[in-house]
């Protein structure tokens, strides 16, 4: 029997939702004011109560901090925590970004973490090939939307899914709220060039006694940042920084005849003969793409959200929740370049305007850029529904909850700004279009059937001039029900149980449209496919010992297995988890408490990994074109033989409150996680003559294009130690808060096959768009914060230091291919806020105004010679420069 056939429409669900706000007690005599019941709120146990194990390990954002810092999308309070690095998707990136933002703990990989929302799966775990699906594109969501942020690292595979290997982040919003707020918020740069704006409302309304409804909407804009405003990206030539020229080699006036490479000479912009071309030099003639590529791309989001509950008794609530996101994503990138090869190289060949000394067969290559056509430009707009229905309550201590869930996400990205090969090889063929040539030229067709008439490169691109459309749907169908309460009391304490299940079902089908001869684009390779899970689960908390002044010994013990089924139209794969915990809390008193974990999790390869097709965009590097490593563009194919990735997560923690000093608490907690099958792509591999694939050069020797496909990788290792200090001080002149807090690596070993010596990553940068499959990105061994706030009645101060410790370069991209350091970074982030209190008699009335200044000393992201497109690692850094904020709100 399918699990899961039955589908719940959006028009099906606003009328569910219309019902429980018109079936209510109005009216009715003894109805009573309406009471929330406790949902299950703590990332990491479905325990009631909270008082697990696991939650020692939980850090929480308050929607209000990030409202607070000028947060206007979680991702950039996420950004900041010190276990969030490694490569991962970055809506702070154009020159190949994705247009989503997605977490990435421990730096384990942006599948590693599941994302959720009100503790419910955000997205499906197919994945739009390189996006997060559903809502765990963290930029659908508003900040202003987010009542609290909880981060859960590792042993969270039980509660919510298996495949939890990092760890859990849960986005709680709004679901009670009395009154009505609205907030405005202005930002900008201080070059004035990359302005952000935001408008938003929440709205609290009692339907009658037993109903309430939240309502809220965010509409959200950010201006493009272009790379030649920035100096650490405004060129790609990057000797004078340490690095080397990274400018393309592709653009009109650069051939290759018998494998040497010719450049035509300065004045000259329609060749002749062969006299009228020089020696390209490989330092000194690239093309700076950077004076035309956008660093930071234009976005937009418009955000609707609704939440509402119906008390049908003292013990049982109904309730829905609804949101809806649209969001639009401006990926820009320099024109487009494109090189001959197959019937293109036949048709220069062919050309009227072949210059004379070079015999056809002598011609190995013809580089052009479209500069006639403007900019390559990917404009992406994605769609995104969430329905949800479902009962909860209390029986005798026990809390109970079902929901049925819909997720639906339609993201369409749509190139412009290229040619159609079919249609431009007859104009080249013809002479209405000039390969030779630079851009922009014109002049008479000197032979062939179109002799002495005119051509003008312009006129051809744009007759040739293409539009193509990638489109991804991604739905998400599921049903849980979960129950959790004491059952045994014991002198240590109460025995406490949770149990549940889980039924879901998720699909995804990748369209092309348009896109018929591409040059330089990559159409989606198309494919559908969908994947049944079945999960039980069940938790215990079980007080070993409850001794004098609050000593106290507990056990945590979970299990949880689940069944994938995937299918294609031509491939079936079947996968088991059995996933569990164990953890052990000790409370010597209220001032010592020390927790220890053990946990494992698995993620099954995604339906794009293993029944996906070409996934195109990275890129690698060749060293064997001396004196410079090159770019090479990569395609991953899909591999259903992939084995799932599989860890076992070790956490100790000790959380210590001296009696001594009022306010401060010290924690430390030590990690060790180790990834078996970890699933990565060996392009580079496939270079060094190692890995599975092909690699395709030219006639001249030159690496243009590599294949090759997901696989399983031996392992992966990481340690390390997290360290928090917390100080509250409470004083007539203001309250203060003081937290420290930090993330040091241990170590990051990767091993690519058995019997292979690891390889350590530690402290290394990495692209985060390589395609050297093994590598995480880039891993600090340090990277942290400092925050002191202060407050005063109605006013509060606040000031964040942030630090990024050094990294060492890639060698193969830096000048002379010599170590370099990536230095150390540190920004200063400022707030003010003050709120005028409810007393205020004149319009201000619980009004709230808060200041923000983010990098306040205008850091520049620290140079990265490795790095592809900005010169600097986009995963850590922004090249913002200092951000000054404005944001007024006021509350009824």
């Amino acid at each position: 029997m399918p699990i899961l056939s039955f589908r719940i429409p959006l028009r099906t669900s606003l009328i569910l939702f219309a019902l429980i706000a018109v079936t209510d007690t109005k009216g009715q005599p003894g109805a009573k004011e309406l009471a929330a019941l406790p949902t299950y709120n703590v990332t990491g146990t479905q325990l009631a109560g909270n008082e697990a194990p696991i939650a020692e390990l939980v850090t929480t954002i308050e929607g209000e901090q990030l409202q607070q810092w000028s947060d206007l999308s979680p991702i950039t309070a996420l950004r900041d925590l010190p276990f969030f690095y490694g490569n991962t998707n970055n809506e702070n990136d154009s020159n190949g970004g994705s247009g989503s933002a997605g977490v990435n703990l421990f730096g384990l990989g942006k599948q590693s973490t599941l994302t959720l929302i009100n503790g419910r799966r955000a997205g499906g775990s197919a994945a739009f090939g390189i996006e997060q699906g559903g809502f765990a594109d963290l930029n659908l969501i508003s900040s202003n939307a987010i009542r609290e942020i909880q981060i859960a690292r590792t042993g969270t595979s039980v509660a919510h899914g298996s495949d939890a290997i990092a760890g859990t982040v849960n986005i709680l919003l709004h679901d009670w709220y009395d009154g009505q707020k609205v907030d405005a918020t202005y930002s900008d740069t201080t070059d004035g060039d990359a302005s952000e704006k935001s408008l938003s409302f929440i709205t609290g309304q009692q339907l009658s006694p037993k109903t309430q409804l939240v309502l809220f909407g965010n509409w959200y804009q950010r201006n493009a940042l272009y790379a030649r405003d920035r100096a650490v990206s405004a060129d790609a030539d990057r000797r004078n920084q340490g690095g080397q020229n990274q400018g393309s080699s592709t653009f009109p006036g650069r051939i290759s005849v018998d494998g040497i490479q010719y450049i035509l000479r300065d004045g000259i912009s329609i060749p002749s003969d062969l006299s009228d071309y020089r020696i390209w030099d490989t330092n000194e003639d690239r093309y700076n793409f950077s004076s035309q590529a956008p660093a930071l791309p234009e976005f937009e989001r418009k955000n609707l959200m609704a939440q509402i509950e119906h008390k049908l008794s003292d013990q049982v609530s109904l309730w829905s929740e609804l949101m809806y996101t649209q969001n639009s994503f401006a990926n820009g990138l320099a024109p487009a370049p494109w090189s001959t090869s197959g019937a293109l190289l036949t048709a220069t060949r062919n050309s009227p305007h072949l210059p004379t000394g070079i015999a056809p067969a002598e011609l190995n290559q013809v580089s052009y850029r479209n500069f006639e056509l403007g900019p390559l430009q990917v404009d992406q707009s994605k769609d995104a529904w969430r329905n949800l229905i479902g009962l909860k309550g209390e029986v005798d201590l026990w809390k109970w909850e079902t929901a049925l869930m819909h997720t639906k996400t339609e993201l369409n990205a749509e190139f412009s700004g290229f040619p159609d090969a079919n249609t431009l090889i007859p104009l080249i063929t013809s002479g209405a279009f000039n390969p030779f040539s630079r851009a922009y030229s014109s002049g008479i067709i000197p032979s062939g059937p179109l002799s002495g008439q005119n051509y003008s490169n312009a006129n051809a691109l744009n007759q040739a001039a293409a539009t193509g459309i990638n489109r991804y749907n991604e739905s998400v169908l599921s049903y849980d029900l979960k129950a959790s309460g004491p059952i045994y009391e014991s002198r240590a304490g109460d025995l406490n149980l949770a149990l549940g299940l889980e039924l879901r079902r998720e699909r995804i089908k990748v369209e092309n449209l348009g896109f018929d001869s591409p040059l330089t684009v990559w159409p989606a390779a198309e494919y559908s496919a969908q994947r049944k899970v079945a999960g039980l689960f069940i938790e215990s908390l079980l007080p070993l010992w409850d001794g004098d002044s609050d000593q106290q010994l507990d056990l945590q013990l979970g299990l949880r297995a689940e069944t994938y089924k995937d299918e294609s139209a031509s491939i079936s794969n079947h996968h088991d988890a059995l996933v569990y915990n164990a953890g052990l809390l000790f409370r010597r008193s209220e001032q010592l408490r020390i927790h220890f974990n053990y946990a494992s999790a698995l993620r099954a390869p995604n339906l794009n990994e293993s029944m996906g097709a070409t996934q195109g965009g990275y890129y690698i590097y060749d060293d064997s074109q001396t004196p410079q490593a090159t770019r090479v563009a990569t395609a991953i194919v899909s591999n259903s033989d992939l084995d799932p990735e599989t860890s076992q997560n070790v956490n100790f923690s000790i959380s210590y409150t001296p009696e001594a000093i009022t306010g401060l608490n010290f924690s430390v907690n030590y990690y060790y996680i180790q990834v078996e099958n970890p699933i990565v792509n060996n392009a580079q591999a496939v270079v060094d003559g190692t890995g599975s694939g092909s690699a395709y050069r030219d006639a001249g020797g030159a690496l243009f294009f590599v294949s090759s496909k997901w696989l399983n990788a031996d392992s992966k290792t990481t340690d390390g130690i997290e360290y928090t200090l917390q100080y509250s001080l409470p004083h007539s002149t203001g309250d203060w808060q003081f937290t420290l807090g930090a993330n040091q690596v241990l170590r990051y070993d990767v091993t690519a096959r058995p019997g292979d010596a690891s390889v350590s990553y530690l402290g290394q940068f990495a692209d985060p768009r390589t395609a050297s499959g093994n590598a995480p990105g880039s891993v600090p061994r340090y990277k942290g914060f400092a925050q002191a706030i202060w407050s005063y009645e109605n006013l509060t101060l606040g000031a964040t230091l942030n630090y990024i410790h050094s990294l060492d370069d890639d060698a193969s991209y830096t000048i002379d291919s010599q170590p370099r350091e990536i230095k150390a970074w540190t920004s200063l982030d400022l707030m003010a806020q003050y709120q005028w209190p409810d007393s205020t008699s004149n319009w201000l009335q619980n009004t709230t105004l808060t200041c923000g200044i983010e990098n306040a000393t205008n850091e520049s992201p620290p140079f990265a010679a490795g790095a592809f497109a900005d010169g600097y690692d986009s995963s850590l850094y922004s090249a913002e420069g200092r951000r000054i904020s404005l944001s007024l709100s006021r509350e009824r």
